[in-house]
């Protein structure tokens, strides 16, 4: 059964042929630069902070931008209400049927808040924010996903640039529209790799 995250639909959407070759004939190489891994490191350290760990002396050996990055961060109204923190970096495997065939969607939340009855996906962005988060395909997929896992409508998801703070948020509108889009980007794979 064929598995899809949000990058690997971005592709398919722009490329079929950038699709097949990435992820059914393996012919990507990984390639990444020092921003992402920059990203990676303070996506770790949000995490541990928000699970109760003492970061302090990681946080004293890391590089100076790094440090201070994280230190503003964490200086943010969201973390001050930490007994709202449900989980961080949160995988993801939601079940879907649709088209004639089964297909999973995947994925990591990188916090979930929970105020009130509202559920709040905060993902961190190393610098820019969307401009448009509601038509974002990260937010639909995101969306539709935490609604069947939370059973609830009532989720928003929030974009945080770890660089300049910057935030965009997009709420829940449409279950009928969100998995319409997302299936069909998947249609667009000949059928002979649906499996």
């Amino acid at each position: 059964m064929n598995t899809f995250s949000v990058n690997s639909l971005k592709i398919l959407d722009e490329s079929v042929e950038n699709y097949i070759n990435k992820y059914i004939l393996k012919l990507d190489f990984l390639n990444q630069n020092e921003s992402a891994k920059r990203g990676e490191r303070l996506h770790a350290m949000i995490s541990y902070y928000l699970s109760g760990f003492d970061i302090t002396k990681i946080k004293n050996n890391m590089p100076k931008i790094e440090k201070e990055m994280l230190d503003r961060v964490l200086d943010c109204e969201i973390f001050k209400d930490r007994e709202k923190f449900i989980k961080s970096e949160e995988s993801f495997l939601v079940k879907c049927s649709g088209g004639g065939f089964d297909f999973y969607l995947t994925g990591r939340f990188d916090a979930i808040f929970q105020d009130g009855g509202k559920y709040v996906i905060y993902d961190w962005k190393s610098k820019n924010i969307p401009k448009n988060p509601d038509t974002r395909l990260q937010s639909i997929v995101y969306l539709y996903c935490a609604s069947k896992i939370f059973k609830t409508q009532n989720i928003s998801i929030r974009y945080i640039s770890l660089e300049n703070l910057e935030s965009a948020s997009a709420d829940f509108l449409d279950e009928k529209g969100y998995f319409e889009r997302i299936l069909g980007i998947i249609e667009k794979l000949p059928k002979k790799y649906l499996t």
